[in-house]
């Protein structure tokens, strides 16, 4: 028996896999996500930095004013506030960043990166992009369709607003595998 995936974009167009040609799909698209993840961490690795406190440093310098209060950087890295403050402790330990006071909130503390952690950061992008840039060209179309295809659905378009709605509960896989 066949399985039939299929789901509507952001943009209004309808998805429509064969459950096997939609695996191959993601599996294509998975591989380079993980792939080019790997290429990324090991350029922060071959900098001394490890790929937590990579992406510690994107985090912050990445921020709107260039600096995060330290619960935000818990919650955008998805850890506990206790580990952030840890990586953030090892980051000033080696000079790549800097706590802050909040000026108007005294219970509140930034970290922002040294200029030391900004160059670091800056050396690791170069290398990431030579790299990431040697495996795209030796990737296949097929692998390079599967993930825009991927990413558009798991991102959507940026020409168009997405719904922040949560599905309906009849949308559930559970719910859907009852109904076969």
């Amino acid at each position: 028996m066949k399985r039939n995936v299929s789901w509507v974009d952001v943009d209004g167009r309808i998805w429509k896999y064969e459950f096997h040609d939609y695996m191959r799909v993601v599996a294509q698209a998975r591989h380079v996500f993980r792939a080019v993840q790997r290429i990324i961490d090991e350029c922060a690795k071959g900098h001394g930095i490890e790929p937590l406190e990579h992406q510690a440093m994107i985090q912050i310098y990445g921020a709107a004013e260039s600096k995060l209060p330290i619960g935000q950087l818990a919650k955008r890295l998805n850890i506990v506030p206790a580990l952030a403050s840890r990586l953030v402790q090892q980051l000033e330990d080696r000079g790549f960043a800097r706590r802050i006071r909040s000026t108007t909130d005294r219970r509140a503390t930034y970290v922002s990166l040294t200029s030391k952690g900004v160059s670091i950061l800056l050396s690791i992008v170069e290398v990431a992009h030579d790299e990431v840039g040697y495996f795209r060209a030796r990737s296949s179309e097929e692998q390079r369709r599967a993930t825009h295809e991927v990413t558009a659905f798991y991102i959507g378009s940026l020409h168009r607003k997405t719904s922040n709605e949560r599905p309906a509960a009849g949308r559930t896989s559970r719910k859907r595998a009852k109904a076969r």
